[in-house]
């Protein structure tokens, strides 16, 4: 559960984040014709294309972070669901909904709604959690060395991508992808923020839904017709 967290916007940027980059599983193994390590942008390029052909999904996730100085801020386990845009997120304290336009921030214990445009165009990842996969160009990151063969934490054979913004004003500095050979699923997420927090993310389970509705990822009308409920609406 959550716990001593300061900022719950900042979490909640970096946990979408983290999830949405999980959205892959389809593809095939991620390895040049000639049985070398894929470079680094081929292997971002199959993760792109893995996502692309991934319908809805739901992952079961563990998340961590800490502060520079090794303080822990918070962690949390939850679900995530996502189909191309739109997403849920449902943790211990909060849950997000996202149609792809709009984004609401349900907060039980406060019982409160946040509304929240959500800009699709932008590329910055605490704005749009598809950003590096999606819309991100290769050549706006630096590859920190070759992609190199791991073994992930449950043994299983994985590629480490190790990625840095050229972007000064970027919100997240260093990103570093553990990815299953076999599937191109992430098993494990580690990035820093600009000010030195490292923020960890771990795959507890995958599975395929189908298509789902837009009533799936938008707030429901019980808890928006909930006059118990304050509503905060940002847009």
């Amino acid at each position: 559960m959550m716990r001593n967290f300061k900022n719950y916007s900042f979490y909640i940027a970096a946990a979408l984040f983290c999830a949405c980059l999980l959205l892959h599983g389809q593809g095939v193994s991620a390895k040049a014709p000639d049985g070398r390590a894929p470079q680094p942008k081929e292997l971002l390029s199959q993760m792109r294309q893995a996502l692309d052909a991934l319908g809805a999904a739901e992952f079961g996730f563990e998340f961590r972070a800490v502060s520079q100085s090794g303080e822990l801020l918070g962690e949390e386990t939850g679900t995530f669901t996502a189909q191309g845009e739109s997403f849920r997120l449902e943790g211990s304290v909060l849950t997000v909904y996202c149609d792809g336009v709009t984004k609401w921030i349900y907060d039980e214990g406060a019982q409160e709604i946040t509304v929240f445009p959500h800009d699709t165009a932008s590329t910055d990842p605490a704005e749009n959690p598809f950003a590096v996969l999606r819309k991100a160009e290769p050549d706006d990151y630096a590859f920190r060395g070759a992609v190199r063969r791991v073994n992930a934490a449950d043994g299983q054979a994985a590629w480490l991508l190790v990625m840095a913004s050229k972007d000064r004003n970027a919100a997240y500095t260093l990103i570093e992808f553990t990815v299953s050979q076999r599937t191109l699923l992430p098993v494990k997420i580690v990035y820093e923020s600009r000010n030195g927090d490292r923020y960890d993310l771990n795959v507890l389970s995958a599975k395929g839904l189908g298509k789902l509705s837009r009533a799936e990822f938008t707030a429901p009308e019980s808890l928006m017709e909930d006059p118990d409920i304050y509503i905060t609406d940002l847009r």
